[in-house]
């Protein structure tokens, strides 16, 4: 099961940091692969996401739920695809008052012979994607501070 996670430090303060990324709007511009999230109910969100594999594409929506959330420091998500289970969370911690502490976590969980045959491209990516995603959340961040 691909799984990445990354710690990074952003220049801005925790609650700027957790708004950020807590936006579902904001998350269009911070996740590779994310085309649109809409907020469906007071935890719940649709997400429509690209993966490209090689010269393929494959496009996805997303039904995820908030299971854990305490702001500005903790959130844990689930969300179901045809196909593929994914999981996240993020904590922040308060390195000094313009600073914070992000450690993020993912965790995809492919279930389609399709996504099984490419596990091995999935982690690289999912690496990458990772990777990205604390690049353009500390972009986004520390622009507006």
């Amino acid at each position: 099961m691909p799984e990445s996670q990354i710690e990074f430090e952003v220049k801005a303060p925790i609650r700027s940091v957790w708004s950020l990324m807590a936006d579902p709007e904001m998350s269009t511009h911070c996740i590779p692969g994310l085309l649109q999230c809409e907020v469906t109910g007071p935890n719940t969100n649709l997400w429509i996401m690209e993966l490209q594999i090689g010269p393929l594409i494959k496009r996805f929506e997303m039904n995820s739920t908030n299971v854990e959330v305490d702001p500005p420091y903790r959130g844990k998500w689930q969300g179901t695809a045809r196909g593929i289970k994914m999981s996240g969370e993020i904590e922040l911690k308060e390195n000094t008052n313009s600073s914070t502490i992000v450690s993020y976590k993912l965790k995809l969980e492919p279930q389609s012979l399709f996504l099984l045959s490419m596990v091995s491209y999935i982690e690289k990516k999912l690496d990458n994607d990772v990777r990205q995603y604390a690049e353009n959340v500390k972009y986004h961040a520390e622009k507006d501070n």
